[in-house]
């Protein structure tokens, strides 16, 4: 028996209006009409709860009046939560209780595996078409928060959630306007196609971690287990989509901006491994004036390059690259963010004559001009006998999600 079709509706307006919301930190002020569509989502999703809990509680008096008074629980004790929803045996259970369920089974799950659980917690967890679990969404929900933190370039893009194995880039292409008559023939690009050219669509890729818990660890309370996992989990995830939006090849992952051929513009170093200030100054002007002058627009570095940038001085022996006096907010350079992302190329001595080869530094909007493909489910196979020699437990993860440059012309290289 499927789920009832206003509680999927909630849910999906559940999960349109968080991403929405997700899109806007603290520190970022949120568009009106964007905290109006939010408002709207919830205000269905909210109807749609309140439908579904009429129709339960008819159905629960229809039965409390039809069932022998020694069925009736005279306890005087109601049940506190959200909507609720019958399973195959008829019991109604509230959101809370089926969350702390489907947590309660994991964990038991991550212990014991499957031939070590009870009927009833197997019966809490989803498993997809490949027979893997499927991880809670709070525990999952948990584990994606913490990327953007960690992460740069998710920090920064635009975040589309899907649950297919392509996306669509959905862009509005508005090609021309004008006073009087407009001439619908043949219009300068727009830049809004992906790399490669004529691409509309991003494809989202498997992005496996293993986890290793000893046998000792397992026995720890739910609480403590759960932490370990989801702050390794969510670094090494970190890790791994930051290096693939920065420099992925575009093959089995993401594609990052550094590889992106469709962005031509940009500024080759004069000297190999030598970065000027006119030069970097020369970069922001390689993009549009709309993505030169957005609130989005931003530096990424390799470190290596990042160390000669922070050495150079202006005409008063000022350094170029500022550092941020307020607690975990990014450097400036030439007036906008600097992010470290060790992803990109490191600077190599194989050009110390004449123009640079490498992308070591990147500059542009990175919301307009790179989107993630975000599926939000999280899998996770046990591995029991693969490191039984070593006294551990095998976890891996498989996060699904994808990446590429959508407007070429919103970005522009620093190669050294």
């Amino acid at each position: 028996m499927g789920a009832h079709p206003l509680l999927v509706r909630a849910a999906q307006c559940i999960e349109q209006a968080r991403a929405l919301n997700d899109e806007f930190p603290e520190k970022r002020q949120m568009p009106a009409e964007v905290a109006k569509k939010i408002d709207l989502l919830l205000n269905e999703a909210s109807d749609c709860k309140k439908q579904v809990e009429r129709e339960a509680r008819l159905t629960d008096l229809d039965n409390f009046l039809s069932a022998p008074v020694f069925k009736h629980d005279m306890g005087g004790e109601e049940e506190t939560g959200g909507m609720s929803v019958a399973d195959i045996g008829g019991v109604y259970t509230t959101d809370k209780q089926r969350k702390e369920a489907a947590q309660k089974a994991f964990m038991s799950y991550v212990r014991k595996g499957w031939a070590g659980m009870a009927p009833e917690m197997k019966a809490a967890l989803v498993e997809d078409t490949q027979g893997e679990v499927l991880i809670p969404t709070d525990f999952a929900g948990t584990i994606l928060r913490e990327l953007p933190r960690m992460a740069v370039i998710r920090n920064l893009a635009f975040i589309r959630p899907t649950s297919k194995n392509k996306v669509d880039v959905g862009v509005v292409n508005i090609a021309a306007a004008g006073w009087g008559k407009l001439e619908t023939g043949t219009v300068a690009a727009d830049g809004l196609a992906a790399d490669p050219a004529d691409k509309d669509t991003i494809s989202v890729h498997d992005l496996n971690a293993l986890v290793k818990i000893g046998v000792d660890e397992l026995e720890d309370s739910d609480e403590d287990l759960a932490g370990v996992i989801s702050e390794a989990l969510s670094l090494k995830l970190a890790e791994q989509e930051d290096d693939a939006f920065a420099n992925g090849t575009g093959t089995g992952q993401p594609r990052g901006v550094a590889q992106a051929t469709g962005i031509t513009q940009g500024v080759a170093a004069a000297a190999g491994q030598t970065v000027t200030g006119d030069e970097l100054k020369r970069v922001t002007f390689q993009v549009p004036a709309q993505f030169r002058k957005s609130a989005n627009a931003a530096w990424i570095g390799h470190t290596s390059a990042e160390e000669k940038i922070a050495l150079l001085k202006d005409a008063d022996g000022r350094y170029l690259l500022q550092p941020n006096t307020a607690q975990g907010e990014p450097s400036t350079l030439m007036g906008y963010r600097w992010y470290t992302v060790d992803g990109l190329p490191a600077i190599t001595t194989t050009n110390d004559v004449g123009a640079g080869t490498d992308k070591s530094v990147m500059f542009g909007d990175f919301r307009q001009g790179y989107m993630i493909a975000d599926r939000r489910r999280i899998t996770v196979t046990r591995l029991e006998e693969r490191y039984a020699d070593e006294g551990k437990i095998g976890l891996l993860f498989r996060h699904r999600v994808g990446g590429d440059v959508i407007r070429p012309k919103a970005f522009a290289w620093y190669q050294l």
